[in-house]
């Protein structure tokens, strides 16, 4: 497929106005009063980012990403003109194109949406030259896959069926006493909506450091916590290593939400840091990339949930054709979310279980959004500069 045009919008699409962006959720930023409240107050650029690509038969891929205008420019200002007018027989030699023309200059997590927004959207024309669904082209998997619910909500899941729930962690240690008990306490509500043999886990969002993690095991170790989701920042590697001797196993560490390619990864897994991995496919270099995160945590028996995975239909098929027994996540943003249906029909579910889409025609925004893209071309952006 020869690439005519690639184009990039950062939209709004209410992202801020969410109910885990609106509550008081702990965070790197909790520290400082005027963001401890809630996290839009102080969120990274969070328009979603729509990536357009289109091929001189006249079929377009589409993705969309995190990061804003940020995100936006690096596809547009940078990565566009590596592929603009090249024929795509091998997207895992793009994706290493793309990567590398970075190195000398960013390796973050913003140029890694950039990257996987482009390697996403490389993808859903690819099925749609062949005429495809993902799944298909992915080799094939499962109709539906258990799921557990991240919330702020937990009685509104009293004895639900999700395979279990995550609370987003309202306090960090700079709330004192009365924050640390208002954690347990939260604890406690999730124990009761999901039942004893319920599972339970939490986020706590890169917020804390090792003695607080170690005192709320301990703590809230009556409830029985599945797993504790990003305790601390991804540089405290020390802090990691004496969690996992400290706990002993009696929590698990779940990890990966800011790790942002296989090297990541890679480290979390080679130092025995990680007990379940969990990668974002639009945040960690899109398909390409997750295909050889999913092959590497294979191999060395590390179980792997992707992040977010029913906003993403990218990651439900990765999940249904690439995992044994694999567990996905929804987030519970509130009915009527337009982030549930940016590409495509909303996730539906049954019994705690959600639906893998088989659909041919594979990504497509609302029209509305797909209009605005389309008409911001490089050149338009340019010439607005």
């Amino acid at each position: 497929m020869k690439i005519t045009s690639i184009q990039a919008r950062a939209i709004d699409c209410g992202f801020q106005t969410q109910k885990l962006q609106t509550s008081r959720v702990a965070s790197p930023m909790s520290r400082w009063p005027q963001f401890g409240e809630n996290r839009s107050s102080w969120m990274w650029p969070s328009k979603k980012v729509f990536v357009r690509i289109e091929s001189d038969d006249g079929l377009v891929g589409w993705s969309s990403t995190n990061g804003g205008e940020v995100v936006a420019m690096i596809i547009e200002a940078h990565l566009s003109r590596l592929i603009a007018g090249t024929t795509v027989t091998d997207i895992a030699d793009v994706w290493d194109q793309m990567f590398n023309s970075l190195l000398p200059n960013d390796r973050s997590g913003f140029s890694m949406m950039a990257v996987g927004g482009v390697d996403i959207a490389l993808w859903d024309l690819q099925t749609k030259t062949k005429g495809v669904s993902l799944v298909t082209a992915l080799g094939g998997g499962a109709a539906d896959l258990p799921v557990y619910c991240t919330t702020t909500q937990p009685g509104a899941h009293h004895n639900s069926d999700w395979w279990g729930l995550k609370a987003a962690m309202p306090y960090g240690p700079d709330a004192g006493h009365h924050g640390f008990q208002g954690n347990v306490d939260c604890m406690g509500a999730f124990r009761d909506a999901a039942g004893s043999g319920g599972r339970i886990m939490l986020d706590s969002f890169m917020s804390w450091d090792a003695d607080y993690t170690l005192r709320f095991a301990i703590a809230a170790a009556q409830h029985d916590l599945y797993w504790n989701e990003d305790p601390l920042p991804p540089y405290d590697k020390d802090g990691l290593r004496r969690l996992k001797a400290d706990l002993g196993g009696s929590t698990r560490l779940a990890l990966g939400n800011f790790s942002f390619t296989r090297w990541d990864c890679a480290e979390l897994i080679r130092e025995g840091l990680v007990d379940i991995l969990q990668p974002d496919v639009a945040w960690a270099g899109g398909i390409t990339e997750c295909l050889r995160i999913l092959d590497m945590a294979k191999a060395a028996d590390v179980p792997v949930i992707l992040h977010n995975t029913c906003e993403q239909p990218w990651a439900l098929a990765l999940a249904a054709a690439k995992q044994t027994d694999p567990v996905v996540e929804f987030v519970d943003r509130g009915e009527g979310s337009p982030l549930y249906g940016l590409m495509g029909a909303a996730p539906v579910f049954k019994k705690g279980r959600v639906m893998v889409s088989t659909d041919i025609s594979g990504n497509h925004p609302p029209a509305t959004i797909a209009h605005q893209v389309a008409d911001h071309s490089s050149a338009k952006l340019l010439k607005e500069v």
